[in-house]
Protein backbone atom coordinates (compact mmCIF):
# COMPACT_ATOMS: atom_id res chain seq x y z
CA UNK A 1 0.00 0.00 0.00
CA UNK A 2 1.09 3.95 -0.55
CA UNK A 3 0.66 6.33 2.63
CA UNK A 4 1.51 9.91 2.41
CA UNK A 5 0.49 12.79 4.33
CA UNK A 6 -0.79 15.82 2.02
CA UNK A 7 1.81 18.25 1.51
CA UNK A 8 0.21 21.13 3.73
CA UNK A 9 0.53 18.87 6.69
CA UNK A 10 4.08 17.51 6.35
CA UNK A 11 6.97 18.26 8.70
CA UNK A 12 4.03 18.28 11.39
CA UNK A 13 4.35 15.01 12.81
CA UNK A 14 1.50 13.18 11.28
CA UNK A 15 3.77 10.82 9.69
CA UNK A 16 5.77 10.04 12.24
CA UNK A 17 2.76 9.55 14.71
CA UNK A 18 1.52 7.43 11.54
CA UNK A 19 4.63 5.62 10.92
CA UNK A 20 4.86 4.90 15.00
CA UNK A 21 1.70 3.62 15.29
CA UNK A 22 1.95 0.96 12.48
CA UNK A 23 5.95 0.05 13.33
CA UNK A 24 3.97 -0.67 16.93
CA UNK A 25 0.54 -2.62 15.40
CA UNK A 26 2.92 -4.56 13.38
CA UNK A 27 5.65 -5.36 16.91
CA UNK A 28 2.12 -6.59 18.63
CA UNK A 29 1.33 -8.74 15.98
CA UNK A 30 4.42 -10.71 16.32
CA UNK A 31 6.01 -9.20 13.31
CA UNK A 32 9.58 -9.84 12.35
CA UNK A 33 10.70 -7.11 10.30
CA UNK A 34 8.52 -4.58 8.44
CA UNK A 35 9.62 -3.31 4.62
CA UNK A 36 9.18 -0.66 3.03
CA UNK A 37 10.17 0.96 -0.56
CA UNK A 38 10.93 4.44 -1.43
CA UNK A 39 12.62 6.27 -3.83
CA UNK A 40 16.64 6.87 -4.13
CA UNK A 41 16.49 10.29 -2.60
CA UNK A 42 14.51 12.96 -0.83
CA UNK A 43 13.38 13.46 2.63
CA UNK A 44 11.01 10.25 2.49
CA UNK A 45 14.85 8.13 2.33
CA UNK A 46 15.95 10.29 5.23
CA UNK A 47 12.61 9.82 7.38
CA UNK A 48 12.72 6.10 7.37
CA UNK A 49 16.48 6.25 8.24
CA UNK A 50 16.01 8.47 11.04
CA UNK A 51 13.11 5.68 12.76
CA UNK A 52 15.61 2.84 12.11
CA UNK A 53 14.56 1.33 8.90
CA UNK A 54 18.04 0.03 6.98
CA UNK A 55 18.46 -0.32 3.00
CA UNK A 56 18.54 -3.81 1.95
CA UNK A 57 18.07 -3.91 -1.68
CA UNK A 58 17.59 -1.40 -4.89
CA UNK A 59 14.75 -2.62 -7.20
CA UNK A 60 16.07 -0.76 -10.37
CA UNK A 61 13.51 0.98 -12.78
CA UNK A 62 10.57 0.64 -10.65
CA UNK A 63 9.41 4.14 -10.77
CA UNK A 64 9.66 3.75 -14.69
CA UNK A 65 8.48 -0.04 -15.45
CA UNK A 66 5.72 0.47 -12.55
CA UNK A 67 4.01 3.91 -13.31
CA UNK A 68 2.22 5.10 -16.41
CA UNK A 69 3.99 8.68 -16.13
CA UNK A 70 7.57 9.77 -15.28
CA UNK A 71 7.73 10.67 -11.53
CA UNK A 72 10.07 13.78 -10.54
CA UNK A 73 11.09 14.51 -7.03
CA UNK A 74 12.25 18.27 -7.16
CA UNK A 75 12.89 18.28 -10.40
CA UNK A 76 14.71 14.71 -10.69
CA UNK A 77 13.20 11.71 -12.29
CA UNK A 78 12.89 8.54 -10.08
CA UNK A 79 14.15 5.27 -11.74
CA UNK A 80 15.44 2.65 -8.69
CA UNK A 81 13.23 1.92 -5.58
CA UNK A 82 15.15 1.80 -2.49
CA UNK A 83 13.48 -1.46 0.34
CA UNK A 84 14.17 -0.88 3.62
CA UNK A 85 13.76 -2.88 6.28
CA UNK A 86 13.40 -2.29 10.14
CA UNK A 87 14.03 -5.78 12.14
CA UNK A 88 12.22 -6.28 15.52
CA UNK A 89 14.29 -7.49 18.19
CA UNK A 90 13.58 -11.27 18.89
CA UNK A 91 12.16 -11.98 22.03
CA UNK A 92 14.01 -13.84 24.85
CA UNK A 93 12.66 -16.31 26.39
Amino acid sequence: MSIAVQPAHQKSGYGTALLKWIVEFFRKSGASQLEVGTGTFGYQLAFYQRHGFRVTSIDHDFFVNNYPEPIFEDGIQLFDMLRLALKYPSKVA
